[in-house]
């Protein structure tokens, strides 16, 4: 027989024509996978085999003409490599070809082992085929077998774990993970390990076993909901300005505009981390959409934070030891006194108690006068409560309620140059309502033991005080809708004797 009838033999008997067709089918099928892709590749090697499995084909019909003694050796490997071949060409075929258009994204690791299986079991067939029982040299061999186990082991290990995390869906290609302190985007899930990319542009090979003893970190990743992370950017801010206007500021300049890849909702917000020696620290929570872009986003918040606090003059704080010399001496001392002091005689001018005591009693007063600030939403004065101390409002707004804390028990508003409290200073009572900051509220606060003073010097200045409270509780039972003007000007009368005379007992006057 010529060397064409040889070759043609061995073609059909080895299936060489079902392989040129798939080899075909499978490259037109992935001709538009990009250049350099998975689905090219995996062709490009599978192609390989093939091609050179029809090199050794050719040499065995070659042989055959001669009629050498390696014929039949040559059409046995011929036949191995052809079944190795050709089961790489039917699953570049069946997973790059046709399954990655149907459900685009299978994790490699499940063509990885089903084409080893496959393969394992295609040449186990053809050897039996071809007289050769490879199961019993391995079964005959316990030393193999023991070697094979051994050296396997942590093989098998990295394939099941990589078969328990796509079973379970917990690590897919394309999740941002923390390992460690590697963090990244998993790009494949192979037989054996799985490939994180990390924003370094590097690459890094984790063993599919170490994945599923250890602890991963799956970053902005919720059941239900689109991905995103949230951040936090650290920044320092001199004490000397009020927490609630930085955070104002700050939240108001990264709401107003979007951001890149900061997203809508929820909105970032600001909040007060802790004192340190020198500033507040303060730290914006914002949700990143990008998870690559995690630096560059930083970037612009704080970029953003940057020019809002220097618009309103808040420049960020110098985290460092800053020693402060001021030079002290008596005149700047009397001059910083003075500025103090005319500040709290213009609060007790604007308050009617004391507009009819004389200027001596006034200044008296005014230098038993303790600054009380209160931030915006906290409770001043309860209902209920025992306290002996009167206050006047420099700035701010504040909101009176009776009956309870919420806003439809409001009663009356107060803003700067009103007072609060004068029935618990002058009489001991409980406080007859609640007193809610609605901004950031600066009081100076009157004690009781002030007040004493003041009455023991002038007692008569009790009718006269009794006589104001009278018209501040008619007014604020007028707002409450209580008020009997037939019996107006007897029920004044009354109450008017007997403020005086709970004000007189209370400071022991009598």
């Amino acid at each position: 027989m010529t060397f064409v009838n040889h070759l043609w033999n061995l073609s059909v008997e080895l299936g060489v024509g079902w392989m040129l067709v798939v080899a075909a089918l499978a490259r037109a099928l992935v001709l538009d996978a990009p250049r350099g892709a998975e689905p090219r590749a995996r062709f490009r090697f599978a192609f390989s085999a093939f091609v050179f499995f029809l090199l050794l084909l050719s040499l065995t019909a070659l042989m055959a003409t001669l009629h050498h003694s390696s014929t039949q050796a040559l059409k046995v490997a011929s036949g191995l490599l052809g079944t190795l071949s050709g089961v790489g060409l039917v699953s570049v075929l069946l997973f790059e070809g046709v399954l990655r258009r149907i459900r685009p994204g299978i994790p490699r690791i499940v063509p990885d082992v089903l084409t080893t299986i496959a393969g394992v079991v295609a040449v186990m067939r053809a050897s039996s085929d071809w007289g050769l029982d490879l199961t019993g040299v391995i079964a005959t061999s316990a030393v193999l077998t023991a070697v094979i186990g051994l050296s396997l082991q942590d093989t098998l290990g990295n394939i099941l774990s990589g078969l328990a995390l796509q079973m379970d869906g917990s690590i897919e290609v394309g999740d941002w993970v923390k390992i460690g302190d590697v963090s990244g985007r998993v790009s494949e899930i192979r037989w054996r390990f799985t490939a994180i990319e990390t924003r370094n542009w590097e690459t890094v090979i984790f063993p599919n076993s170490m994945l599923t003893r250890g602890q991963v970190m799956v970053l902005g990743q919720r059941e239900n909901q689109p991905r995103k992370w949230r951040r936090w950017v650290y920044f320092h801010v001199d004490f000397r300005h009020a927490p609630t206007d930085v955070i104002a500021t700050v939240e108001q300049a990264l709401c107003a505009q979007p951001i890149l890849n900061v997203a809508a909702h929820p909105l970032p917000n600001c909040i007060a981390m802790e004192f340190d020696s020198s500033s507040t620290k303060y730290a914006v929570r914002y949700w990143l959409t990008d998870l690559a872009a995690d630096d560059p986003t930083d970037s612009l918040v704080r970029t953003r934070i940057f020019f809002a606090l220097a618009r309103a003059r808040m420049s960020p704080a110098i985290p460092a030891q800053t020693v402060f010399l001021t030079e002290h001496d008596e005149e700047r001392a009397q001059a910083k006194r003075e500025e103090d002091f005319a500040r709290r005689m213009k609060a007790l001018g604007n308050v009617d108690l004391f507009r009819t005591i004389s200027d001596e009693d006034r200044m008296t007063l005014a230098e038993n006068l303790h600054r009380a600030p209160f931030a915006q939403g906290e409770t001043m004065t309860r209902e209920g409560a025992k306290a002996h101390h009167l206050y006047i409002i420099v700035r701010g707004e504040v909101s009176v309620r009776v009956g309870g804390i919420g806003e439809d028990n409001q009663v009356a508003r107060l803003s700067a140059g009103n007072f609060f409290g004068e029935m618990a200073l002058l009489t001991g009572e409980m406080r007859r309502a609640t007193c809610i900051a609605m901004t950031d509220v600066e009081c100076y606060r009157l004690d009781a033991s002030a007040f004493r003073t003041l009455l023991a010097k002038n007692p008569e200045l009790a009718e006269q005080v009794a006589t104001s409270l009278v018209e501040r509780q008619t007014g604020l039972e007028a707002v409450r809708g209580r008020v009997d003007e037939a019996a107006d000007a007897k029920r004044r009368a009354e109450s008017q004797r007997a403020l005086t005379s709970k004000i007189r007992a209370f400071f022991q006057l009598d």
